[in-house]
């Protein structure tokens, strides 16, 4: 009997990481531990040339995770990462995707969209070939950074591009996840120090991949993916 995947497509706030860089963590390799507190096979598939993948098999669901850092919806497109994934999705297959971070860098040309193209684009590159399989799209808003206004509260980031998911779910009934909003509203709820400790604000010292620290205020320490990997899945527990 087939396994469901769930297969994540993202950038560096969703990655699995390679030990060396601990504690950054996305919580992409946090959310197996949500479904399963059994020993799961975690491996690199075999059939991918991208050596970021990484696969948690668990007596009845597989988590296949492909997101990368620095990918935005179009890098990752255009790099081959989304075919390399899509060739995988079979019927009844989930499959979440999580950008913006990188979307929104008008620095970055390989990696920057406009917000409505950014929409056209998971629409038509990413969902409908989904659909097309018989599978089930989820947009994700993108997590929030330690990001705090003067009154202390945590602002969701790149908010033009969470409304484009916001407006794809309301016209086509996708599958929504706004950890964008939720992990903004938690962060106001424990305050900017707590969060200190659950991004990648590093003293010196403090780890061997950071020993000259960090203040790191977008990417997560292990304690904070898990967190949010929690948030993601009381949210996807409602479409499976």
């Amino acid at each position: 009997m087939k396994k469901t995947t769930i297969f994540l497509a993202g950038d560096s706030t969703v990655q699995t990481y390679k030990t060396k860089d601990f504690p950054q963590c996305g919580w992409g390799a946090m959310l197996w531990k949500y479904f399963s507190d059994k020993d799961v096979v975690v491996a690199h598939p075999g059939d991918t040339e991208f050596d970021n993948v990484t696969r948690y098999e668990m007596a009845d669901l597989v988590i296949d995770n492909r997101a990368m850092a620095g990918r935005s919806c179009r890098s990752f497109f255009d790099e081959g990462r989304w075919a390399d994934l899509l060739k995988n999705v079979s019927e009844g297959d989930y499959v979440l995707y999580q950008f913006a971070h990188n979307d929104a860098n008008k620095e970055k040309e390989e990696r920057y969209i406009t917000p409505d193209a950014y929409k056209d684009k998971l629409i038509n590159d990413y969902i409908n070939p989904v659909l097309e399989k018989k599978a089930h799209p989820v947009l994700v808003t993108a997590i929030a950074m330690k990001d705090f206004d003067d009154k202390g509260r945590c602002r969701i980031s790149f908010p033009e591009y969470r409304e484009k998911c916001l407006e794809i779910g309301s016209e086509l009934g996708t599958g929504v996840i706004d950890l964008g909003k939720k992990t903004a509203d938690y962060n106001t709820a424990i305050g900017e120090d707590a969060c200190r400790e659950i991004y990648m604000n590093l003293r010196p010292l403090m780890y061997p991949a950071s020993s000259e620290g960090k203040g790191d205020n977008a990417h997560l320490r292990a304690e904070g993916a898990f967190i949010y990997a929690g948030f993601v899945y009381e949210e996807l527990k409602k479409l499976l």
